[in-house]
């Protein structure tokens, strides 16, 4: 709440920070998540336990990254929907709290739908290949599509 009562005096307009309840400083399938939100000026807190909003309960030890390589392969397979359910989740509950702050979903339900399908309809994946196309090395993508 600190975050976002500072960030409401620098004229903010929407916020929203983050934190679950194991630790982690984002949102979370391996635990619920405490959430404050400046929206309209007023500022509210919820906690949101992910299963409520349609996904599984996730395991710490299937996000972990060992490596450099890793971090990057999983990113890759995350947005071409070839990682594990528990990162493709996690990734869509804080696509999901985007969503939201944007004013494109107006709930997690909703959000969080919307992330997943993205996701598994390929559309991520293409965002990501197209970006690397105009700005970056298209080899380098196709080689840890490769990994």
């Amino acid at each position: 709440e600190r975050i976002v009562k500072i960030l409401q005096r620098k004229n903010a307009e929407t916020i929203m920070a983050v934190r679950s309840a194991d630790g982690m400083d984002e949102l979370s399938t391996t635990s619920k998540n405490q959430i404050c939100m400046l929206k309209n000026n007023v500022i509210t807190k919820m906690t949101l336990d992910p299963q409520k909003v349609g996904l599984q309960k996730g395991n710490i030890s299937d996000i972990q990254i060992s490596s450099k390589e890793d971090a990057i392969k999983s990113f890759v397979t995350v947005l071409d929907g070839s990682a594990n359910k528990t990162k493709i989740e996690i990734t869509a509950l804080n696509a999901a709290g985007g969503l939201i702050v944007s004013d494109i979903a107006d709930s997690f339900v909703d959000a969080v739908e919307l992330a997943l399908n993205t996701i598994h309809s390929g559309k991520a994946f293409d965002k990501l290949e197209n970006f690397v196309k105009n700005c970056g090395d298209i080899k380098k993508l196709e080689e840890v599509k490769k990994l």
